[in-house]
């Protein structure tokens, strides 16, 4: 969700709550904020008001409405074979990449993005290692594997790895 949409959403929300805070404490028998609404939809001022924060709040409510119901676009990788098209998602292929990337001696947690490139996938790896393990090594054999295993799983080159050590883990390889 955008930020102009968490902005709208948030002004939406607090202006349901006020109303249905003013409508709650009516149900109770406080007659006064009904009698000045009366009052104020009398003049053609209070009308014109009245129709310009009702018809905003509705078509909020519509553009939220229509945000929760389209489907968010599915990134994947197509690949057009004798028999027909084979996606693959790039939620699949992260998952791949993961996995392969913490069965390495000297990683502990990873976290991976996967993105799409010019020549192939674009890979990110934000990781913890341990604490006795050779940094530039680790990120060779991260950077090998991961390419490798890409390739020869998903069938797509992989244009780069990227390594980030986040942070040292206490503990020593496992």
């Amino acid at each position: 969700m955008r930020l102009a949409d968490r902005v709208v959403l948030t002004i939406y929300a607090v202006s349901l709550s006020l109303i249905s805070f003013v409508l709650l404490i009516v149900s109770f028998g406080w007659e006064r904020p009904i009698t000045a609404f009366v009052e104020s939809v009398r003049t053609s001022t209070g009308r014109t008001v009245l129709g310009v924060v009702s018809g905003f709040l509705f078509l909020i409510g519509l553009r939220f409405v229509y945000v929760g119901v389209k489907k968010a676009p599915v990134h994947a990788l197509v690949h057009d074979t004798e028999m027909g098209q084979v996606c693959i998602s790039l939620v699949a292929v992260k998952n791949l990449v993961t996995r392969v990337a913490s069965r390495i001696p000297g990683v502990r947690n990873v976290r991976a993005v996967v993105t799409t490139g010019e020549l192939g996938l674009c890979v990110s790896l934000e990781l913890k290692a341990a604490v006795d393990a050779n940094l530039p090594e680790l990120a060779d054999k991260l950077q090998k594997a991961v390419s490798t295993y890409v390739r020869d799983i998903v069938g797509v080159n992989v244009e780069r790895v990227s390594v980030s050590v986040a942070d040292i883990a206490l503990e020593g390889r496992r």
